[in-house]
């Protein structure tokens, strides 16, 4: 049975589990209840301590498929779940909790106490006087395929499924990436200007997205309250600008600094004037999607290049005309595979064109976490980050059913695989703590939304997405585990959020080798911990605030992921926090893995005075032949 978080008026009453300190809240009116935070108003009645309860408005019965959809939520006109804000009404010195599991949680909120003491020998110890990178964000891509997805359900579900996403009672993304023409997840190939030989881009169009991906992108802006951040991402040009007359897997006529690349920037430039007339801002551009070779038996639109000819596309081409275009443009580099990122630094090795770049993209199709704990790339995240302090780390592309038939999860949607689904969910948050902890800033999941065969894609590769839609009838809408792993992080951490020191104990190191961890302070001042058990059997474990002087205990489920959220209490406030600059010791680095190390690095460098430039070096590296590159499948 599912447990599900609601935002309606609540009654206390007894919850069958309950350990004496903990009752639960029924719900009993489904939505529209007003979110205020406590500090402003008194709502003495929510000040008790709660656990939200399995309730119809979360239900797994499908009309479709005529039977329960074992851990999924389905969403019809009638009912959908949706996200309790309980962590916006904690009183005193109380924590808000919430669960998912692959037992039937599904952001279960409840409270526990925090004790007046310090505990230096507890699992976990937060020290919010030590801080490292900021939160940018989370999100999705708008794709095609989302946007195609969204506009076959009936128009109430439509509203259902945005808010799920982005408004105050749903996952409250804050970041969009949105493809600058066709990708594989487009029914068909097309460019915004397919008149060969413009290179003026007099033709340039963006005609073709102001039927669905537009609209969609504004409905999302109009539910979001904390605001929305968009970046761009193309596949491919105009398959005239390429010397294969092709956009699959090409390569543009001539060098960096010629008619064609010129062109090139231009058509990324008219890209952001368009979608600004639109009204919708765009924050960032990459400087292409995987420009790397991709896996031999699935080809789809694809640029190529290798770092030396991003750096000088960058540096003769992008840079100059988005400084003179858009000024305030973030420019994020190359955005493509993790294990690739130590050896993309061309780019920020040389002054002409580091000085345009803000970011670097990493995917994480490469990262075989789903088979090694050791693996995952995470300690490259902070090896980067210590050479390159002012370049941010953004996550712009992950997904499952990526793989093939019979390895790991396998291929397509797992919606009537329970085992396989809750699975995906937990490599999610692994992946995504992994990466926070290691100093990236955000992290982005690739569609949206997908039907329940995993398109539609012209290419046919059908892959998973949190929600899936009912393509035959338009009557339903399905959050899968995924979804709700993206929420323990995407509606706990805010937009300037800010890591803080996490250690464990040495016991802990050694018994809780299964369990992921992360902490944040917010703009708030709320402490939040995020906590991802991958073992198949329940821990208790202790918790203490150092600078706070609170501790409390709580009980990580059996595969389950958990945040905690401590309210706003005396010695929480960012403005007091001091970082310190200490060398930490490899021996308390957070999350927590395998005993062999997963994550390899410490991940609580303290934070340092970033250079105030970002490089000085130039590079000697010249142009060269496309690399040989390990194949790999994305989505």
């Amino acid at each position: 049975m599912l447990h599900c978080s609601l935002q309606a008026r609540l009654e206390p009453a007894p919850f069958p589990n309950s350990t004496g300190r903990d009752k639960v809240f029924i719900a009993s009116e489904h939505r529209n209840m007003l979110v205020i935070k406590p500090f402003h108003y008194v709502l003495a009645f929510l000040a008790v301590q709660a656990v939200s309860a399995a309730n119809d408005n979360c239900t797994s019965w499908s009309e479709r498929y005529q039977t329960n959809l074992e851990g999924v939520c389905v969403c019809s006109e009638a009912t959908c779940d949706t996200i309790y804000n309980g962590h916006l009404y904690l009183s005193g010195n109380e924590a808000g909790v919430f669960t998912t599991s692959k037992a039937g949680d599904r952001l279960t909120f409840s409270t526990v106490d925090m004790e007046t003491t310090a505990n230096d020998a507890a699992d976990f110890v937060i020290d919010t006087t030590t801080t490292y990178q900021s939160i940018i964000g989370f999100g999705g891509a708008f794709t095609d395929a989302s946007a195609i997805n969204l506009y076959l359900l009936d128009s109430g579900l439509q509203d259902l499924l945005v808010d799920a996403y982005f408004a105050d009672d749903g996952l409250q993304y804050n970041i969009g990436r949105i493809p600058i023409g066709s990708t594989d997840f487009s029914v068909t190939i097309y460019s915004y200007n397919d008149v060969e030989g413009d290179l003026a881009m007099e033709n340039f169009s963006i005609d073709m997205d102001k039927d669905k991906k537009i609209p969609f992108i504004h409905r999302a802006m109009e539910k979001s309250s904390r605001g929305m951040k968009f970046y761009g991402s193309s596949w491919a040009p105009p398959a005239w600008m390429t010397t294969e007359n092709t956009t699959i897997n090409c390569a543009v006529q001539g060098y960096p600094g010629g008619e064609y690349w010129e062109a090139l920037a231009l058509y990324y430039s008219k890209f952001v004037t368009a979608y600004e007339n639109e009204g919708i801002p765009i924050w960032a551009m990459t400087t292409q999607n995987e420009p790397t070779k991709q896996f031999a038996f699935k080809y789809w639109q694809s640029l190529r290049f290798n770092v030396t000819t991003e750096r000088d596309f960058i540096k003769r081409d992008l840079g100059p005309r988005m400084k003179a275009d858009h000024p305030d443009l973030k420019i994020i580099m190359m955005d493509d595979q993790k294990d690739l990122l130590l050896d993309w630094d061309a780019t920020l090795l040389d002054a002409d064109s580091a000085q345009y770049v803000s970011g670097a993209g990493v995917h994480w199709y490469k990262n075989l976490d789903f088979l090694v704990d050791t693996a995952g790339n995470f300690a490259d995240l902070e090896t980067f980050h210590e050479k390159y302090p002012d370049i941010f780390i953004l996550a712009t592309e992950a997904c499952e059913g990526y793989l093939l038939d019979g390895i790991v999860t396998g291929a397509g949607p797992t919606l009537q695989n329970p085992t396989f689904a809750w699975q995906r969910a937990q490599i999610y948050a692994r992946d995504i703590i992994g990466d926070l902890a290691h100093y990236a800033s955000g992290w982005t999941d690739w569609n949206l939304v997908l039907n329940t065969t995993g398109g539609p894609t012209w290419i046919d590769n059908l892959i998973d997405s949190p929600i899936l839609i009912d393509e035959e009838g338009g009557a339903e809408f399905y959050k899968q585990p995924m979804f709700y792993a993206m929420g323990h992080f995407s509606k706990f951490l805010p937009a300037d959020s800010v890591r803080v020191s996490l250690t464990t104990s040495s016991s802990a190191s050694s018994t809780l080798t299964k369990v992921d961890s992360v902490a944040f302070l917010t703009p708030d001042d709320q402490i939040v911990l995020i906590l991802s058990n991958r073992d198949s059997s329940a821990h208790d474990i202790t918790l203490s605030l150092s600078s706070q002087k609170l501790s409390t205990s709580v009980t990580l489920e059996a595969l389950s992921i958990k945040t905690i959220v401590v309210g706003e209490v005396e010695g929480n406030s960012s403005s007091s926090a001091n970082p310190t600059t200490e060398t930490p010791s490899t021996t308390t680095a957070s999350p927590i893995s395998s005993t062999s190390g997963s994550f390899t690095g410490s991940s609580n460098s303290a934070t340092e005075t970033p250079s105030a430039t970002t490089s000085t070096a130039a590079s000697s590296a010249s142009e060269s032949p496309e690399p040989t590159t390990p194949e790999h499948s994305s989505c």
